[in-house]
Parts: C-alpha cells; structure tokens; sequence
C-alpha cells in the first residue's frame, strides 16, 4: 500500500512538473516579427521580444492612427484639414509634434522649415516625370507661414511614440524601423546590441556600416529612395529651404544617431541641406553623433568609433569631430 502511494505521488509529481514546464515554455519569450507597408508612404519593420504579437498589433494601430492624423495629403487627417481653412482640435499627440517642429524650424530656419507644404506638393517627387515647377512662387507661398507639412519629421516622433507603447506593453527587447528611421529598444535576448545597418546610397542592396546599438535612433535622410532624373541631374525630395529646389551640396546621405528619434529625424534633414561643414556644426550644436556619405568618404563621429563597424570598402572612412 505504501509502494503505491508512493507511485502515486512520484506520478502526481511527475506530472506537475510536466504541467509547469509546459506552461513556461507556452509563456516564454521570443521574438516577433512583423513587415508592413501602406503607412507614410514607406515600409515599416518591428521586432519585439515578447510572449505574444500583441505589442506589434498595437503599434501598428498608432501608426495607421498618425498616417492619417499628420498628412498633409490625406483629407480625412487633421494637418490636411487645417491646411485647407478648416478649424481642428488637435489630439495631445499630434500637437506636441507640431510645437516641436515648429520651434525647430525657428532655431533652423535656413536649413529646416515645417512651412514648404506647397513647394513640396509642386515638386511632387513621388510621382514626377520631369517638371521643374515654378520654385520663386511657391517659396513666396511657403513664407506665409499657412501650412504645415510634417513630412520631415513625423516618421522620428512616431518611433518616439512606438517605444512608449512598447514600454507599456511590457516590452523590454525590439527593434523598429520605420522607412529609414530606426531604433533599438534594449538588448536582444543573447545579451547583444541590436546591429542596425546604414544603407549605402549607391546601392540598395548593400550597406556603408552598422551601428551596434541600444537605446539608441539611428535615423538617415537621403538622396536615394524619391527622386527622378532629368539631363543627368537627379531631383530628389529634401528641398533647400533658401532656394526651393532639391539640394545639391555632395551629400548623398546622412545620419544621426542619439536617444532621441524626433530630434534625429529633423536634424538628419536639416544637416543634409546643410551640408558636410555646417552639418557637423549642427550635430555638435544638439549633442548627436553622425555619418555623413559623400560620393567616395564616409566620414562619421569619433564618438562612434567602438560601434561603428566599416562593411564597405570602397568607401574612404574618416573621423569628422
């Protein structure tokens, strides 16, 4: 009779360590992963570690949200509204970008403006097969100051606003990159940096560098994604803020790299308008660490040398502060 009550609570116990160990495997966990597109015009990457896909879920609800919300494009958003005399009431969110873009453009006004609505609309990169549109009058447009276009800098305050709701959900470990503007949250589970790659502008498929990062945007504007060519002068969509046309000072992209992603993405427009001296004088200006590529050097911080790893080299790297 013992022997079996024995047997039994070997069996019992037996099996409650099966039941645990199921339900801590079931609980674990890993990452996700999750590719969409249809939103700012781009495509959006999320990798989170987590026990399920719910955290992704939710961030891509407040980025369809803010799509709509910060287009100057889409008729049912509120800047759109705004821009054609309706009054609008702005959620929390949304005003606080436009405070903050509007004050930048006031500390940057020759190298960044949240003002170029109409310029940015007769350019019409996207979809432009070769017209020069008449820049003189839309600049005088531009300079009253009537509409927005958050184009610049509303992909960096979505991530910003992305990491929050992580943060909330409870995660601890991702990795986002939404078109160009990227940020590691955390480690990955191994204990590493999360390795986020600069894209080479001459080629698509290849890359300049990687950063190792943690906690840390690294967010690039560039001549190479929206542009169209004519008589072998490419025009692509970062316009020079002083003359209205596409700028052209040898800069092919650049990057910034700090905890912040709403002043990365601002900054990396406005040090690519810039260009290479007064750019690196505007990084240093906001505390940012930077990559700047030109047709042959990638120049870069000297604060990024420990997780800056040179991938191509064709390229000539040189310390730039």
């Amino acid at each position: 009779m013992k022997d079996k009550q024995k047997r039994l609570i070997t069996v019992l116990a037996t099996l409650v360590f099966i039941f645990a160990v199921f339900f801590s495997i079931k609980g674990t966990k890993k990452e996700h992963s999750k590719v969409f597109t249809g939103y700012f015009d781009t495509v959006t990457e999320i990798t989170v570690v987590s026990k399920n896909e719910k955290p992704i879920s939710d961030c891509e609800k407040y980025i369809k949200k803010m799509d709509i919300e910060l287009s100057a494009d889409n008729e049912n958003g509120s800047v759109y509204r705004l821009n054609n005399g309706e009054k609008v009431d702005f959620d929390k969110d949304a005003s606080e970008l436009i405070e903050y873009a509007k004050a930048f453009t006031a500390e940057n006004p020759d190298y960044f403006s949240v003002y170029l609505d109409p310029l940015i609309k007769a350019w019409d990169i996207k979809n432009n097969k070769g017209n020069i549109p008449d820049v003189n009058e839309k600049l005088s447009e531009c300079s009253k100051k009537s509409t927005l276009n958050l184009g610049g800098i509303a992909k960096g305050y979505v991530t910003e606003k992305l990491v929050e709701i992580l943060k909330n959900d409870g995660v601890s470990s991702a990795v986002i990159n939404l078109g160009g503007n990227a940020y590691a949250f955390g480690k990955k589970p191994t204990g590493e940096s999360w390795r986020i790659g600069i894209q080479d502008p001459k080629n698509a498929d290849g890359i300049i560098g990687i950063v190792s990062a943690e906690n840390l945007a690294v967010i690039t504007s560039g001549d190479y994604q929206r542009y169209f060519e004519l008589d072998g002068i490419r025009y692509h969509h970062i316009l020079d803020t002083k003359t209205g046309y596409p700028v052209n000072n040898g800069l092919h992209s650049v990057t910034v790299i700090s905890q912040n992603p709403t002043l990365c993405d601002a900054l990396s427009t406005a040090a690519f308008v810039a260009g290479l001296e007064k750019g690196t004088e505007l990084l240093k200006k906001y505390n940012c660490m930077g990559v700047f590529v030109t047709d042959d050097t990638v120049y870069f911080s000297k604060e990024l040398e420990n997780i800056f790893k040179q991938t191509d080299f064709s390229y000539k790297y040189e310390f730039i502060y």
